[in-house]
């Protein structure tokens, strides 16, 4: 009993922004992650696809994968390429119990939202089978947009629902990615996506597929316009990173 009572005071006492996400020093900062290691983040500049957003070599209006596919997608940003810490940090967050990030990660997201030129009359979370989301305990998107609200007052809304079971995308490469999440999603209340402008938030941005297909569920539900943020994408040309 008095382990138990100790470790229940551990965890309420103790502050995730008090040590750094990423080198686990003391940080006292409003941030989860020290001054000195946001440094080293690989932050996407300037050299980005202008349509999904993903980092490329050097700056160009589209990149192949936008130039070659029709895309739902009205826009899109991340804020990380999907590399060293950020690649650990997510990892986290999505398999290893790691809920708390979703509040420092929404900040970067909150912040880019306001640089991207978007509009969002409310904010969407890529949808899990329910049995799914049991076995994991949680649906890391869903809590990135109730983070996410949070901080921006935009509403997070749940209208959507997956319909079948997929494969694991990360399993997956290129084109059967997009086989893989047709029509997979499906809006479950038109009167949250009618005639609005829908920000889907998510953790990485691979392909696109996910978004792509999350997005043409959002537009066949009635909605004007879809963009979407994502924590972090693989450069365009890079070999697919499982995650």
């Amino acid at each position: 009993m008095f382990e138990r009572w100790k470790k229940f005071l551990i965890a309420a006492a103790f502050d995730p922004r008090w040590t750094c996400a990423v080198c686990g020093r003391e940080n006292f900062g409003e941030k989860y992650i020290c001054e000195e290691c946001e440094k080293k983040l690989p932050f996407i500049g300037e050299n980005r696809c202008a349509h999904c957003g993903r980092p490329l070599a050097a700056a160009a209006p589209v990149c192949d994968t936008c130039r070659n596919r029709l895309t739902e997608i009205d826009g899109c940003r991340s804020v990380f390429r999907y590399a060293g810490a950020v690649e650990t940090l997510i990892k986290k967050f999505k398999y290893g119990g790691g809920k708390w990030l979703a509040e420092g990660f929404a900040g970067y997201l909150a912040a880019l939202f306001g640089e991207s030129g978007f509009e969002a009359d409310a904010a969407v979370s890529v949808p899990m089978l329910e049995k799914d989301e049991k076995r994991r305990g949680y649906n890391q998107t869903k809590l990135l947009a109730e983070a996410f609200s949070a901080l921006t007052g935009i509403p997070a809304e749940d209208p959507l629902r997956k319909k079948r079971l997929t494969a694991r995308q990360a399993a997956l490469a290129g084109k059967d990615r997009l086989k893989n999440l047709i029509d997979a999603f499906r809006v479950k209340d038109k009167t949250l996506t009618e005639g609005k402008s829908i920000l889907i938030l998510d953790d990485v941005t691979t392909t696109g597929a996910t978004l792509q297909a999350v997005a043409a569920a959002l537009k066949k539900g009635g909605a004007k316009r879809v963009y979407a943020l994502t924590i972090a994408a693989v450069s365009v040309g890079e070999k697919t990173k499982k995650s």
